[in-house]
C-alpha cells in the first residue's frame, strides 16, 4: 500500500541512465516513505486500535461482558460443574447475529473465554480499515489514503464502545462483500460470484442491517451507473439465501410492528454520533478538523465527484432520514446506516494524490491522539472496576442474581452490564442476558417475575416481595432510590461507591418450561436450592 508516497518529479526528456549508473541503488524521493516507516505507522495504528483491548483487565466496552456471558454460557450447557442446562437450551437456528456468538463458542475449545473475547475484539477493530482499504481501492483506484478516515469509526463511542459488535463486523464484512462485486463487475467469472454467494450469506449471520445495505448500495450502484438489468438480477440472486434463511428463522414468531420516528432535530443531531468519544475536548476537536478536512479536500484543482458512487452515497443519505428510529424490537436501525454513510462517502471523491496524502496524514494524527484519549479513559476506570468486581465474592456459586443498574440520561454506563463477568466466575443465573426471539441461539425454559418491561431500561416500580422471593441477590448499582425497599426484604452484604448488594430471602416461584411440577418441587428434588435461572427480559438488541 503506498502509504504518502509521491512520484518522481524528475523531467521527462532527461535520461534517468544518463545521470546515474545502472548497478547504482535507486532512492525513494525525498518526500517519499520508506517502507520501514510505513510499517512503523501501520503498527502504531494497530497499537492504537489494540492498546484499549489488551492493556486493561476489563475492556470499557458496555454490552461485551453480556456477550461473554451468553457465550460461555452456551459453550457449557453440557458441564456438570455447572447448572445452565437445567435453565437454559441451545436454539441454533438459521437467525442472523450469529456470527459472534459462533466465533466466541468456537474458540472456546481452544482458549478461555476471555481470550477469545479479546480476539473478537480485535478482530473488530482490525477488520474495518482493511476492509474500507480494500473497498476504495476496487471502488475508488488511487484514493486509498482515504480510507485512514475510516479509524474515526472504528472506535467510535456509539456502535463500538456501546458494545455492536456484530454491527461492526458486518460494516467489515460489508465493505470487503461491496469491494469483491465491484471487482466481479469488471470481470465476470462464475467462481468471483460463488464467493459473494458465500460472502453476502456470511454477511446475513453476521448483521442483518449490513446484509441489506449491501443490497441496496449493489442496486442503486448498478441503476446509477447504467448497468445492464442483468446485472442487477445477478446481484439479488446473491441474496437470495438469506432471505430465505430469514423468513425460515422467523416462521411461528409473533411479528412486532411498533414503529418509532425521530423528529428533524434529532436526526440532525444524530450525525454527530460519527465523531462521539469519551471526551468532549476531542469530540469538539475532531468535529472541526473533519469540517477542515472537507473544505480542504473540495476546494482543491485535483478535486473530481465519483459519479455513480455519489448517487449511491446520496441514496443511502436519503434512506438515513426516512429509517425508523425504532422498529418492533429493533432500535436505532437508522443511526446503524452511519457508519456504511461515511466509508461508502470516501468511495464518492478524489482528491488527488498529493490532496489525498495529506488528508491521509491529518487522519492518522487525529486517531492516534483519540486514541490515545481512549487508552487513559481505559486505564483511569480499572481501579473503580476492579472494585466493582470485588462484590463477586460477596454472592456465592450459582446463586439467582438480579441486576438492577442505573441509567443515566441515556450516557453508555460500562457497569452496565459489568454484573455479567459474576455469571463467568460464579456460575450465577440472571434474567439479564441480551435475548430477543428469532435472534439469539438460545431459550429460556424457567419463567419467573422480572421488573423490567419490553425494554431493559429504566425501571419505575417493582414488586419487591417477588423479587425476594425468586432471587437469592440483587446487584445494585447507582439506583439510590431503591435502597429502601430492598433494605426491607433483604440485607446489605457488599457496598462500594454507588454499588449494593443486598442478600434476599424465599422461596422461587418460577416453573420450567416443559414441566408441571412447581419450581419449589424440583428443587427439593434435585437440591437446586440455588440453582436458579429466570426467563430472559426482551432486549431490543436485535441488532447487536
Amino acid at each position: 500500500m503506498a502509504l504518502f508516497r509521491k512520484e518522481s518529479m524528475r523531467n521527462p526528456n532527461t535520461s534517468f541512465a544518463s545521470e546515474v549508473p545502472a548497478d547504482a541503488p535507486v532512492a525513494p524521493p525525498a518526500s517519499a516513505l520508506h517502507p520501514a516507516a510505513i510499517a512503523l505507522l501501520l503498527l502504531a495504528i494497530a497499537a492504537g486500535l489494540l492498546a484499549p483491548i489488551w492493556t486493561v483487565r476489563y475492556p470499557p466496552i458496555v454490552d461485551y461482558p453480556n456477550h461473554l456471558a451468553t457465550a460461555f454460557m452456551l459453550a457449557h450447557l453440557k458441564d456438570p460443574a455447572l447448572h445452565f442446562r437445567d435453565f437454559y437450551t441451545a436454539d441454533w437456528n438459521s437467525y442472523p447475529y450469529l456470527t459472534m456468538d459462533v466465533i466466541l463458542v468456537g474458540l472456546q475449545r481452544f482458549v478461555s473465554i476471555d481470550l477469545a473475547g479479546r480476539l473478537l475484539l480485535s478482530l473488530c477493530v482490525l477488520s474495518v480499515p482493511v476492509a474500507a482499504w480494500f473497498f476504495i481501492r476496487q471502488a475508488n483506484p488511487s484514493e486509498e489514503n482515504l480510507a485512514l478516515w475510516s479509524l474515526l469509526v472504528s472506535q467510535n463511542l456509539f456502535f463500538f464502545l456501546n458494545g455492536f459488535l456484530n454491527l461492526q463486523l458486518g460494516l467489515a464484512l460489508c465493505l470487503f462483500t461491496v469491494g469483491v462485486w465491484v471487482r466481479y463487475l469488471e470481470r465476470h467469472r462464475l467462481g468471483a460470484w460463488c464467493l459473494l454467494l458465500l460472502l453476502t450469506t456470511g454477511l446475513y449471520y453476521t448483521h442483518l442491517e449490513a446484509f441489506g445495505i449491501a443490497g441496496f448500495v449493489m442496486t442503486a450502484y448498478c441503476v446509477l451507473s447504467r448497468r445492464r438489468i442483468r446485472q442487477v438480477f445477478l446481484a439479488w440472486a446473491l441474496f437470495v439465501p438469506g432471505v430465505l434463511f430469514y423468513l425460515h428463522a422467523v416462521t411461528g414468531l409473533k411479528p412486532s410492528h411498533d414503529v418509532q420516528f425521530r423528529g428533524l432535530g434529532n436526526k440532525f443531531a444524530g450525525l454527530l454520533i460519527v465523531v462521539l468519544g469519551y471526551s468532549p475536548a476531542l469530540d469538539f476537536l475532531t468535529l472541526a478538523v473533519v469540517i477542515g478536512a472537507v473544505l480542504w479536500a473540495r476546494y482543491n484543482p485535483e478535486f473530481r465527484w465519483n459519479r455513480a458512487w455519489i448517487g449511491t452515497v446520496g441514496c443511502l443519505f436519503a434512506l438515513y432520514w426516512v429509517f425508523p428510529a425504532a422498529y418492533g424490537t429493533a432500535t436505532n436501525p437508522d443511526r446503524r446506516v452511519l457508519p456504511f454513510l461515511v466509508v461508502l462517502g470516501l468511495a464518492a471523491v478524489k482528491v488527488g494524490q498529493t490532496r489525498g496524502r495529506e488528508l491521509a496524514r491529518v487522519a492518522v494524527l487525529l486517531f492516534l491522539l483519540r486514541a490515545s484519549g481512549l487508552e487513559w479513559n481505559s486505564v483511569s476506570l480499572q481501579p473503580h472496576l476492579a472494585k466493582l468486581a470485588t462484590s463477586f465474592a460477596a454472592i456465592p456459586n450459582d446463586a439467582r442474581v438480579l441486576p438492577l443498574v442505573g441509567w443515566a440520561a441515556g450516557a453508555p454506563l460500562v457497569e452496565r452490564h459489568f454484573w455479567a463477568y459474576g455469571m463467568i466466575q460464579r456460575g450465577w443465573f440472571s434474567p439479564c442476558l441480551l435475548h430477543t426471539s428469532g435472534a439469539m441461539p438460545f431459550q429460556v425454559r424457567l419463567q419467573t417475575y422480572t421488573p423490567y418491561g419490553p425494554a431493559f431500561g429504566y425501571i419505575e416500580s417493582a414488586d419487591w416481595k417477588r423479587i425476594r422471593a425468586d432471587y437469592d441477590y440483587v446487584w445494585a448499582y447507582g439506583v439510590p432510590q431503591f435502597s429502601g425497599p430492598l433494605s426491607g426484604e433483604g440485607a446489605v452484604v457488599f457496598a462500594a461507591e454507588d454499588l449494593q448488594v443486598f442478600k434476599m430471602g424465599g422461596r422461587p416461584m418460577g416453573h420450567v418450561e416443559g414441566d408441571s411440577r412447581r419450581s419449589d418441587e424440583l428443587g427439593k428434588e434435585d437440591n437446586l436450592c440455588f440453582h436458579r435461572s429466570f426467563n430472559c427480559i426482551p432486549i431490543p438488541h436485535s441488532a447487536r
